[in-house]
């Protein structure tokens, strides 16, 4: 079972301005752990986003935790791939402030990813934590992070992917 269905996601993404299609360069799961109008409110994740996008080598594929908190028990697809988290080698989680810890953790476990770090084996996606509680209070995010970003995403987002 999929958090969103294909149809749904489609018609949210045709309803939106300013998406940028690509589909070369190696795939990077954009995560944000709370529903798609908080992410898409965030303009730091836009800049991920457009940065990711804007790349050479990479290219971005978003989700996000259902708006409906009854279907936060099923599996997250991306938005550009309609693929599972799983099937992603990078996963970049943009979390705001601690109380998303939940959603990210919610995200790796219905994900079949281990949501802890030391409980993750090398067949998994790399677990990347960004945003802006990294400024704040980084130090929640190091049990379920393989790396935390810490600093402006205008300089950091291409050069850690690689």
């Amino acid at each position: 079972m999929v958090w969103e269905s294909h149809d749904a996601i489609r018609r949210r993404l045709d309803g939106e301005r300013g998406r940028i299609e690509k589909r070369d360069g190696a795939a990077v799961a954009l995560a944000y752990p709370s529903p798609y109008h908080a992410g898409m409110s965030s303009l730091g994740f836009q800049q991920v986003y457009k940065l990711i996008q804007a790349s050479d080598g990479f290219r971005c594929a978003r989700t996000f935790l259902p708006d409906d908190a009854a279907q936060r028990e099923v599996t997250p697809l991306t938005y550009e791939d309609l693929r599972p988290l799983s099937h992603y080698p990078i996963i970049a989680f943009s979390v705001a402030y601690e109380l998303e810890l939940a959603g990210l953790v919610s995200m790796l476990e219905r994900s079949d990813i281990p949501s802890l770090r030391e409980e993750r084996a090398e067949e998994h996606p790399f677990v990347l934590a960004g945003g802006p509680l990294t400024f704040s209070n980084p130090l929640p995010l190091a049990a379920f992070a393989d790396a935390i970003v810490m600093g402006e995403a205008e300089e950091l987002v291409v050069p850690v992917l690689e």
